[in-house]
């Protein structure tokens, strides 16, 4: 079958995060038209926790998204998150979530902490990345 190379089944593996409860759903490395390769992970949030604690930025573009875990009201987060911004890593805005929300990291963008403050229901993180090589971050 010609097509079958547009279809990627998601595979799970540890993760390094204890807090997650549930395995993490990975989908990596589906090359694109321009080469940069796009990725997607995501994760059922059940608890409060910080999730990364260092200000980085990475060369590739990147989006975070926060839904909502009920999918009969995808719009309710559930909670509250916390992300850091900043354009030259040293004047960080922090903005707060509580509504379903993706953030645009374009190539270059500091960003984190990533804090998952409150979590009333389980809500759901999706990372999605177009990165050539593997995913690296920098100070």
């Amino acid at each position: 079958m010609i097509t079958r190379k547009y279809i990627r089944n998601g595979f799970t593996k540890p993760s390094h995060y204890p807090e997650f409860t549930s395995s993490p759903v990975y989908m990596d490395r589906f090359d694109t038209k321009d080469g940069k390769n796009f990725s997607i992970h995501w994760a059922a949030i059940t608890k409060p926790f910080v999730m990364v604690e260092e200000t980085h930025k990475h060369d590739f573009d990147q989006y975070l998204c926060f839904i909502g875990g009920d999918p009969t009201d995808t719009l309710y987060l559930g909670g509250e998150v916390e992300l850091t911004l900043s354009e030259d890593g040293i004047n960080l805005e922090k903005h707060v979530f509580t509504n379903a929300s993706t953030v645009f990291i374009p190539e270059g963008l500091y960003h984190c902490p990533l804090n998952f403050k409150k979590v009333d229901k389980p809500m759901l993180f999706i990372n999605i990345y177009f990165a050539a090589t593997e995913y690296e971050r920098k100070t």
